[in-house]
């Protein structure tokens, strides 16, 4: 068929766009499923995890050894070796920690409702929540000190005995006083002091409904927008936080439309938390099937995301 010169360059023109899209599309998916395969690690990723991981040993450091500990972890060395800086958990727990201090800092703290809109609130449970909530926030922004507060029950206890370990290591010699400071430390812990944990609690008692929640991120501040699409989507918090600063804004759109949230809300968020990264490739590809995604088709994409995150803590086989 003879559609002429001008035809032809119109076909070839389209043929080569949707080429792009097609590519450009398998490139976002082939990120969310071998992320590290497609974005390996940068320097200032890995230098921004071991910081976090020298912080959270040195904290732990000072609590167990008081006025003894240096300035540099004592014990870094002699768990570096052992490998247990490197367990999946405590990496995850690390990447999470960078992934909050960077989405926290697009926000304008100064025009956040946050949880202190809750304060008052008839509701006990809901006003101590909000009070836990505004105190672990300040914790984790006053930085050294207080990083070991954000561990899960489990991660604090098997970081504080291989630390405990590793004194005794690099002492020669038995540490009954440290022993002592280290079961003082589990036994006043409580997880429900958790940033975590009181957003979890708000979310629950709140009468604002989740998709209020989850629609506007800049109002009640990152804590209460990842909770809340915890809620909804039965995902760990720390999960969603990675998700939503991982290389692609794939993730955080398929989590926003499993979530019910308009096209219009689902851009300003994605701009709130990524306009610095966004391109115009994973724009038009957002603008062309954000609106085609269906909730069910989202969540089964979210369920295989959860199963392989779970592979990944149990075992680290998967990225």
């Amino acid at each position: 068929m003879d559609h002429g010169v001008d035809d032809n360059n119109v076909l070839m023109k389209v043929g080569a766009e949707h080429a792009h899209d097609i590519d450009a599309l398998c490139t976002d998916i082939a990120s969310v499923i071998f992320p590290s395969a497609i974005n390996p690690p940068t320097e200032a990723m890995i230098s921004a995890v071991s910081a976090k991981l020298i912080q959270l040993v040195s904290d732990l450091e000072a609590r167990l050894l008081s006025k003894r500990n240096p300035h540099f972890p004592l014990t870094w060395e002699t768990l570096s070796k052992s490998g247990f800086l490197r367990e999946p958990d405590l990496i995850d727990f690390a990447l999470a920690r960078v992934a909050e201090d960077r989405l926290g800092s697009c926000i304008a703290q100064d025009k956040v409702k946050s949880a202190s809109a809750y304060l008052d609130h008839q509701n006990g449970t809901l006003a101590d929540a909000a009070q836990t909530l505004l105190a672990a926030e300040s914790l984790h922004r006053s930085g050294a000190g207080s990083t070991y507060l954000g561990l899960t029950s489990e991660l604090l206890y098997k970081l504080t005995w291989q630390i405990v370990a590793a004194i005794e290591i690099c002492e020669g010699a038995r540490q009954p006083e440290v022993i002592a400071a280290a079961k003082s430390l589990l036994s006043s812990f409580c997880e429900a002091d958790r940033a975590q944990d009181a957003a979890r609690k708000i979310v629950h008692f709140s009468d604002d409904p989740t998709q209020t929640l989850v629609g506007n991120p800049e109002i009640y501040g990152l804590h209460l927008h990842v909770a809340a699409l915890s809620a909804d989507l039965e995902l760990d918090h720390d999960h969603i936080l990675r998700l939503i600063d991982a290389s692609s804004s794939a993730p955080y759109a398929v989590m926003l439309a499993a979530c019910g949230v308009s096209k219009t809300h689902a851009l300003k968020n994605i701009f709130l938390f990524r306009g610095d990264l966004i391109t115009p490739r994973e724009a038009g590809i957002f603008e062309s099937g954000y609106a085609s995604i269906s909730p069910d088709e989202a969540l089964v994409q979210i369920g295989y995301w959860a199963s392989a995150r779970a592979q990944f803590l149990s075992g680290g086989k998967l990225p």
